[in-house]
């Protein structure tokens, strides 16, 4: 039996707010994770796959659309659209039956959440394709976040393709190096930064 129109009014609202909730909570966690404004490119990769777990799993687009449904961000998206997009049609009485707004809200919702897991999903592999080697951080200067000793762990903070990296770092000098001052990088070794001060300093 067809849902009557009022409950599927309370269901749209639901899934409006359901899924509204999401989106700013999403957007919130994110500048939150990224607020210190340093960058951390590899750790906001991995936060951003969270929203789309098992999504970049896939093999050949037929597999992807059936696995972005264990995607958070298609469920964020599609209870959105959908909620939306059946308030306005059926709520505004904008076409004569509710089934007809009711398909055109999952239509919508699914359109929605699987255009937003695909655009995310090729953003993340140009991302992953653009990613900094180890190369591109020999020769780089940055500042000392956390001081450290020879042989001890610290942390320091450079530019890398326009991103601001905070990056574990190790010196083989004798002398430590304090917050603030300027390290060269000189050796990666795999993500911890080897570093040493410019000659004569």
């Amino acid at each position: 039996m067809f849902p009557p129109p009022a409950m599927l009014i309370y269901l749209y609202l639901f899934a409006f707010g359901l899924g509204g909730v999401l989106l700013l909570g999403s957007i919130f966690v994110g500048d939150k994770d990224t607020g210190d404004g340093g960058g951390h490119g590899a750790d906001a990769g991995t936060q951003a796959q969270h929203f789309d777990h098992g999504v970049g799993e896939a093999h050949g687009a037929l597999a992807g659309l059936f696995t972005a449904f264990f995607s958070l961000r298609f469920w964020m998206f599609f209870l959105a659209f959908f909620g939306l997009t059946g308030l306005v049609l059926d709520g505004l009485d904008l076409v004569d039956s509710p089934t007809i707004a009711l398909v055109a809200a999952l239509g919508m919702g699914l359109l929605t959440g699987q255009g937003t897991v695909a655009v995310f999903r090729s953003l993340s592999h140009s991302e992953t394709s653009t990613a900094a080697s180890a190369a591109d951080y020999i020769g780089r200067s940055g500042r000392v976040m956390v001081g450290f000793g020879a042989g001890d762990l610290g942390k320091v903070r450079l530019t890398l393709k326009g991103t601001i990296v905070d990056v574990l770092a190790t010196t083989e000098e004798e002398r430590g190096f304090t917050s603030g001052e300027e390290a060269f990088v000189i050796a990666m070794n795999d993500t911890t930064a080897v570093v040493a001060r410019a000659p004569g300093v």
